[in-house]
């Protein structure tokens, strides 16, 4: 290990320590003594309240306690399709087309089977199809009262440009939250994202093997190295999330049609989001699917999908076009190395005959519509570590991965580090990190365990601040 990185492991180890301490200052506070399974499973940050006539969310974790083995490729369909991760880096970058277009589409078909065709809002997400358990949630994100799990649908808040009361405006410069008009100029208006995601019985036999049923994240050894315990995810794992946009058609006109669900969220004053909440619409925008293939570098693949009210289809999924696959953070490409030596993105395959204007992400990489446009799917799941189980999280003990200055703009270390390739359970690159743990992209569960550790630390949630 480097002296930098071995410096930075002790100055983490302090700052764990000091938190630590600071933490027994609140030993006696009313929540530390609550029952940390409560916290962890309950549904959302406020339940309904009386009177509620709306739906109502349900967290799923009745996790799969049996290895459910090798999914089937009658099942998991497109690991039966012949495709190349692995393309000459001295060759042409791919093109949209077959395999591609072919494998993202079989991932969507498993993801919508038994699924109400119009995404309606009274029906909202399905977890369980007939008498199959076929989807679950992930523990402790009702926990934080700025972003955490709603009663309505169970989303959480994603990216929100400017809120007001929370002390801080978060990454206005680098066009968060916004949105590209159908005449693909940029919208000078801000929009929160709500989002929720969901796994398969195989991502969640890693998920149940990684929280305990009394809350507590569980870790253990893999390859010599500290892990969570359920992890890595196997193959055959599937991830969805829904991403909704505060935006309306009037805004945005190619989100005519949207399906409009209702989600307890921030009221809204000018461009600034309070923390007050209220049951207000949110229009479907996007759809996140992530898969682990073997065959992959990372042993991910990730795709997008945006939606395109224009488009002609009998169901709101067929309105849902493919914006890409990616399956590496492209190390060889602008920024990660000088604009002398890049070459085209070879990781990432775009749809650039998409009907809506899509701005992609950093250098030609995979990022939808209300993803970070200097960023990547890949390249920002891949920084999804968490502090050693029981230590809260802060901006200067975990990688920036949403954001940081001359992200995208100039080669430089951290953009180097951002965009590469990671593989669990390795390090983050660099080695500056070197206490972290692998969360093996998922941020959901680097929620969960930065979550506990707050509770674990402070007894209480981060609070949002008053309206002043």
């Amino acid at each position: 290990m480097s002296k930098t990185a071995t410096a930075v492991s002790v100055a983490l180890l302090t700052a764990f320590a000091a938190a630590s301490a600071h933490a027994q200052d609140s030993a006696n506070s009313a929540e530390l003594r609550a029952d940390s399974a409560a916290l962890a499973y309950r549904n959302a940050v406020v339940p309904a309240p009386p009177g509620w006539k709306g739906p109502t969310f349900k967290l799923a974790h009745d996790y799969p306690t049996q290895d459910p083995g090798t999914c089937p490729k009658t099942e998991c369909t497109w690991l039966d399709l012949k495709v190349d991760f692995t393309l000459p880096l001295s060759g042409p970058a791919p093109t949209w087309g077959s395999p591609w277009s072919d494998y993202i589409q079989r991932v969507l078909d498993y993801v919508k089977k038994g699924q109400d065709e119009a995404l309606r809002n009274e029906i909202g997400w399905k977890t369980t199809i007939g008498n199959d358990n076929r989807w679950f949630h992930v523990p402790w994100m009702a926990y934080d009262p700025t972003r955490g799990r709603e009663y309505v649908h169970g989303m959480t808040n994603e990216r929100t440009a400017t809120l007001s009361d929370f002390g801080e405006d978060v990454e206005i410069d680098r066009g968060i939250s916004k949105l590209l008009l159908a005449n693909g100029q940029e919208s000078n208006k801000f929009f929160e994202t709500w989002a929720f995601g969901v796994y398969n019985r195989w991502g969640a036999y890693s998920i149940g093997r990684t929280i305990g049923r009394n809350g507590v994240p569980v870790t253990g050894n893999y390859g010599g190295v500290a892990a969570p315990a359920g992890l890595p995810f196997p193959e055959g794992t599937v991830v969805a999330k829904l991403l909704f946009t505060t935006a309306t058609p009037a805004d945005v006109s190619y989100l005519k049609d949207s399906p409009a669900w209702q989600t307890d969220r921030h009221e809204q004053k000018g461009d600034m989001f309070l923390c007050n909440r209220k049951v207000q619409e949110v229009r479907l925008i996007q759809l996140d699917v992530a898969v682990v293939d073997s065959r992959s570098p990372t042993r991910w693949v990730f795709g997008t999908f945006a939606w395109n009210g224009n488009k002609q289809g009998k169901t709101a999924w067929d309105k849902l076009e493919p914006v890409g696959l990616q399956w590496g953070s492209d190390p060889w490409t602008f920024p990660a190395v000088a604009q002398s030596g890049s070459i085209p993105a070879h990781e990432s395959v775009l749809n650039k005959g998409i009907g809506t204007p899509q701005h992609f992400g950093c250098n030609e990489r995979l990022a939808g519509p209300v993803d970070n446009k200097l960023s990547s799917c890949l390249s920002c799941h891949g920084g999804g570590f968490a502090p050693p189980v029981g230590f809260a999280a802060t901006k200067t003990t975990t990688p920036p991965i949403f954001g940081f200055n001359g992200q995208c703009e100039v080669n430089s270390v951290d953009n180097a580090q951002y965009f590469s390739n990671n593989q669990f359970p390795m390090a983050y690159t660099g080695g500056q990190y070197p206490d972290l743990l692998s969360m093996d992209t998922s941020l959901q569960l680097q929620v969960a365990f930065e979550q506990y550790g707050q509770f674990k630390q402070y007894g209480q949630p981060v609070g949002c601040k008053a309206s002043k």
